[in-house]
């Protein structure tokens, strides 16, 4: 199996664990990140660079625009949502057919769920706040750090996120002093 397709499979898997379209292709490529941090075996199939909006994939962003091994199993809508499709559901649920009984895969997904939870309730200035104060490093080629990352704004983004329960109060008193 070659990159492209594992990493088809790892967005089928992302969508699928959630009955709900991914907010955003910053939120994929946030969530993805997250999860190659969490999970290094994931890291050997997705590299991400430091872009302008932080860790960005070449490859994650015209994989989940045009799949190639699983068409028509996730789209990009209107707003910029991506969505599993029924096509996308029988593949999601072939994969945990077949890799049921594999613990690691069940710790895949509960790492899936678990970013899912955490990511998709949060915008686009918060996920990338949070981003960029776990992994400074990806500040560096980043046209919005210096603005989220202000006195200001960062506190307004911590204290939003301390609010939906995203950091604990000890984060929170970490980011704002």
């Amino acid at each position: 199996m070659d990159n492209v397709e594992v990493i088809e499979r790892y967005i089928i898997l992302l969508l699928g664990v959630r009955e709900r379209p991914i907010p955003t292709a910053t939120h994929l490529q946030k969530e993805l990140f997250a999860l190659t941090k969490a999970n290094p075996r994931m890291a050997d199939y997705i590299s991400f660079d430091k872009h302008h909006f932080g860790p960005f994939s070449d490859d994650v962003k015209s994989i989940s625009l045009n799949p190639i091994y699983h068409r028509d199993a996730y789209i990009m809508d209107d707003y910029n949502r991506l969505h599993l499709t029924d096509r996308g559901r029988a593949v999601f649920n072939d994969l945990i057919s077949d890799n049921s009984d594999k613990p690691r895969f069940q710790e895949l997904l509960a790492m899936m769920t678990m970013v899912r939870d955490l990511y998709d309730d949060l915008s686009t200035n918060e996920v990338l706040f949070l981003v960029y104060v776990t992994y400074e490093e990806y500040t560096e080629k980043s046209s919005l750090s210096d603005k989220l990352l202000s006195p200001t704004k960062r506190r307004q983004l911590s204290r939003r996120l301390l609010e939906k329960g995203a950091i604990t109060s000890e984060r929170y008193e970490e980011l704002v002093s």
